[in-house]
């Protein structure tokens, strides 16, 4: 049994257009990474394929900050077939393992400096860029093997970005180096400083751009509008049918669930010091839910329920599991530690899904 092959855009040869979406969260994108581990494993069992990878089973891929990076990671192509995918699941999670500790490093002079994130960002980016940069080299978004979307948000503008790889193959001012759309969407305020991002088309335009978590932490919605769009304005591609949401699969992946809550007398009397920490998460996670009743009463009025798999979890569900006990819910905490308990709590939700898994990648991935 072969996986279909994907196009841009819903052929003949094909019944559903299949979507990956991945929440952002900093360190957090280990969680996703660790679910797409044994997701990929079970498209390679259910194929006897073991050179299929993540990026070649679906026909967009949508990431927010983290989740952006993880976009850029599985599309990228393969340097001897550019049509594939060059990273599996597992290299995509060894970018956070091996990577993580020192992109989310401090020196004391920035900790003193930042006033822990209050005067100044909390990490150089300096790390992070040269990660992208040994990832991806002059790679340009244009050239990663599927669609995308990945978000930003334009501060100079007060708008929201969205790199679409579709609309950079046709419009240079829309095509980015793929290293700098990872550094952009991933801008988390009081986390990175916001990024410069100009693209290839050789008129100065460069705009300074911030984590599309601000708006779009979950991209799940802009990825289905994204998804019909696509149909809509690009029908070069040979074969293509309309697209209803009907003939729409969308496997929407977050980066956990934080179980800590704010009492009425703990927060009552808080101001700007008080709220500024937890405001970012209760924003980006009020989104995500947000986002995911959306999009699950979408599909499940019109009678496909099963077409939306969301898989996330609440950090407090496994205080008892010694493997996962301790975990550390911070968008930034990179310890070796912690870093070990996220890629469990992946696994542990792969493994609560696992039943969930194994029908979306028969009846959707490999349909």
């Amino acid at each position: 049994m072969g996986v279909k092959p994907v196009a841009s855009g819903n052929t003949t040869s094909q019944k559903y257009f299949r979507i990956l979406s991945i929440d952002g969260g900093g360190i957090r994108g280990i969680i996703p990474a660790a679910v797409l581990t044994k997701v990929e494993e079970a498209i390679r069992s259910k194929t006897n394929d073991n050179n299929l990878k993540i990026g070649d089973c679906f026909d967009m891929i949508a990431g927010t900050s983290t989740g952006g990076i993880l976009t850029c990671v599985y599309l990228a192509p393969d340097t001897a077939n550019p049509a594939k995918a060059r990273f599996s699941a597992k290299d995509a999670l060894n970018l956070y393992m091996q990577n993580g500790d020192e992109i989310f490093d401090r020196s004391a002079w920035k900790r003193i400096v930042s006033l822990g994130g209050l005067a100044d960002e909390k990490y150089s980016a300096e790390m992070l860029e040269k990660t992208l940069k040994n990832y991806f080299g002059d790679l340009e978004l244009c050239q990663l093997i599927q669609p995308c979307l990945i978000t930003a948000y334009n501060t100079k503008r007060y708008e929201s970005f969205f790199y679409t790889q579709h609309d950079a193959k046709i419009k240079p001012e829309r095509n980015f180096l793929v290293r700098d759309v990872a550094r952009a969407t991933s801008a988390a305020p009081t986390y990175f400083e916001m990024a410069l991002s100009e693209s290839l088309d050789n008129i100065p335009n460069a705009a300074p751009m911030i984590d599309g978590g601000v708006f779009a932490n979950n991209p799940a919605a802009c990825a289905l509008v994204e998804a019909l769009r696509l149909h809509k304005v690009a029908p070069t591609t040979e074969n293509m049918l309309p697209l209803e949401i009907s003939n729409v699969a969308i496997l929407s992946l977050g980066t956990g669930k934080k179980t800590a809550s704010i009492s009425y007398k703990e927060g009552k009397d808080w101001g700007l010091a008080g709220w500024a920490k937890p405001l970012i998460s209760i924003l980006m996670d009020g989104v995500a839910q947000t986002v995911t009743y959306q999009v699950e009463t979408v599909f499940e009025s019109i009678g496909v329920k099963n077409q939306f798999l969301r898989i996330d979890g609440e950090f407090g569900d496994y205080k008892n599991n010694l493997d996962i006990e301790g975990i550390d819910s911070s968008m930034d905490n990179a310890s070796t530690d912690n870093m070990r308990r996220l890629e469990r709590f992946g696994q542990q939700l792969a493994q609560n899904y696992r039943t969930q898994i194994d029908d979306f990648v028969t009846n959707y991935l490999l349909s």
